[in-house]
């Protein structure tokens, strides 16, 4: 009989797919301005991919062909895979629209400099980039490949994770506002600081980094609720909990790394 895991094999494929097709097309060009887009259209895509999974799943193993598969109404699914999925992909086009905005307008990333000169190494990046958005959406596709009979109703322990969700994701909105600015005055010469120190940076070195380890935090929190049912198999919370630790390690270890994540997060 399938289990939840047997239906992860799509947005794993999804995820790693697109970076390789991706690699294949950037890697000859050395071209790295849309390396952030697509790795974070790679969450959106594979969280799509994921909801949809196990009608189309049940659609062919009742024996039908994939041409006569229908999408399901979204009121149709449950609402804490809607609710998951969608505050996932809002995190996801946020970085997308942010990256991009100052790849755009910085006109290449120094990160790549050398890295692109090698189509090894280049094509490498693009590898672990599908690793990254791999084990970062593993709450989101192990929550969705659950059956609707065994998802728990919506309480108001999820509400308040949700909260947390979104407070989490304000802050790292904000905190990547305030450092905008404060750039857009240093390069206009109005400061000369070396290290920003006003507004949510008063209080932390990093509150981007902490509101995106802790908006991964909440959203495992939020899709748990679900993998701690009693008929889920216990892997399935652990293998979902390596999202919050790998981004915690990155952030905490790797920050300054290429292929950790971006300095401006």
């Amino acid at each position: 009989m399938p289990t939840i895991f047997s239906k992860l094999w799509i947005p794993v494929a999804a995820s790693f797919g697109l970076q390789i097709a991706a690699g294949a097309i950037f890697v000859p060009l050395k071209n790295e301005r849309y390396f952030d887009l697509i790795g974070t259209s790679g969450h959106i895509i594979s969280a799509g991919i994921s909801l949809y999974g196990p009608s189309l799943y049940r659609h062919l193993d009742s024996g039908h062909s994939l041409t006569t598969y229908k999408i399901p109404p979204l009121l149709s699914l449950s609402p804490r895979k809607l609710v998951v999925t969608a505050v996932f992909s809002l995190w996801a086009a946020r970085l997308a629209w942010f990256l991009s905005r100052r790849i755009k307008a910085e006109g290449r990333d120094s990160r790549f400099d050398d890295i692109k000169q090698s189509p090894t190494r280049f094509f490498a990046a693009w590898f672990i980039q599908g690793a990254w958005v791999t084990v970062v959406g593993l709450p989101i596709w192990l929550n969705n490949a659950i059956p609707l009979r065994s998802m728990p109703p919506w309480g108001p322990m999820d509400a308040a994770l949700l909260g947390l969700v979104v407070l989490s994701l304000g802050g790292e909105v904000l905190a990547d506002a305030q450092k905008s600015q404060w750039r857009k005055e240093k390069k206009e010469g109005k400061h000369t600081e070396k290290f920003i120190q006003r507004g949510l940076w008063s209080l932390s070195r990093h509150p981007n980094y902490v509101g995106e380890a802790l908006f991964q935090t909440s959203v495992f929190a939020l899709a748990c609720r679900s993998l701690l049912a009693p008929s889920i198999p216990w892997q399935a919370p652990v293998l979902g909990a390596l999202a919050p630790l790998f981004t915690y390690t990155l952030l905490r270890y790797y920050d300054s790394c290429l292929l950790a994540l971006d300095e401006s997060l």
